[in-house]
């Protein structure tokens, strides 16, 4: 389930304010890119100082990619996947809050978000070189393993505890959503005016765009399987988040069948569900990122009914 830099890219066709100013004055402007989270992530910000807000926001992806990292010995979901059964791990309040929507997602999808998938995904080595399928047998002991009802979270305590040792999390599906929560939230603090943050395709937009007179932002998706910066679509958002996971960017071709990085909790195998990328269009980054991972699983119209319990938009391609 893991995105970084593997998701579908969604183009800002904004991304630079310049022009004239609609009905409200444009304030400096500050815009930084840094290689975070496994992706290139960029912020660009309106408002008094927005170099340090910008920088305080990066800060605060560190913080988020730190306690997320599945590869680092030294991260909270390490330390959760290390844990022996019935062991109660506290865990920050950055985990928690992840965890806490991540579970919400995984019951309103019937598990077609799953955070404990990881043990199926390490199997599959889209990361690696080594691109070969791996055996029915092996996904058949992986799955056992695999199971959102495996992870018990403890609200009071802020406690996760897993019932099988050997059950692994990965919150690659679902930490970067969290972490451009969290840059809006610094960028408020800072009282930014407007600003547009872009976490490796997971967009959010705040404030008014000072280049459209009505103030919204033009945000593009991505074709599937076309030249990067071919779009499929335009649209124009407020004060929202758009998050898109697609099949195209992470894939094999293995005896002229294509297997991709979105995997079916059920079978352990990539999903098909005819579709090559699903974009959600909410308010929260953090669940736009994970309903945009279970829309790749479910049917389209499963899909649809979980999106609108969210009061959240959905865009296939």
């Amino acid at each position: 389930m893991k995105k970084t830099v593997c998701i579908l890219i969604i183009s800002l066709l904004t991304a630079v304010l310049s022009g004239c100013s609609f009905g409200w004055v444009k304030s400096p402007e500050y815009s930084e890119t840094r290689l975070l989270m496994d992706t290139v992530c960029t912020i660009h910000a309106g408002g008094d100082k927005p170099d340090a807000a910008v920088t305080a926001a990066f800060d605060r992806i560190s913080e988020v990619a730190d306690a997320a990292d599945y590869y680092s010995d030294s991260s909270e979901v390490s330390k959760i996947n290390r844990a022996a059964a019935g062991e109660a791990i506290e865990v920050s309040d950055d985990i928690f809050n992840i965890l806490k929507t991540a579970l919400e997602v995984s019951r309103d999808s019937d598990g077609a978000f799953d955070i404990t998938i990881a043990p199926v995904k390490d199997l599959w080595n889209f990361q690696g070189g080594d691109h070969e399928p791996p055996t029915d047998a092996q996904i058949t002991a992986a799955l056992s393993s695999v199971g959102y009802l495996k992870l018990t979270l403890n609200a009071e305590n802020k406690t996760v505890t897993k019932s099988d040792s050997n059950v692994k999390i990965d919150l690659g599906g679902a930490a970067k959503g969290y972490a451009a929560d969290c840059v809006r939230e610094v960028l408020r603090g800072y009282g930014i005016k407007y600003a547009i943050i872009d976490l490796g395709g997971n967009i959010c937009v705040m404030g008014k765009n000072p280049s459209q007179p009505d103030g919204t932002w033009n945000v593009g998706i991505q074709k599937p399987f076309s030249a990067s910066g071919e779009l499929s679509q335009t649209i124009r958002v407020k004060e929202t988040s758009v998050v898109t996971s697609g099949i195209y960017q992470r894939y094999f071709n293995w005896n002229g069948k294509l297997y991709h990085h979105i995997l079916d909790p059920l079978s352990g195998y990539p999903s098909d569900n005819g579709m090559s990328s699903a974009s959600i269009i909410t308010d929260s980054a953090l669940t736009a990122d994970c309903l945009a991972t279970a829309c790749m699983v479910l049917s389209p119209i499963k899909a649809d009914s979980l999106v609108q319990k969210y009061n959240a938009r959905l865009i296939y391609e």
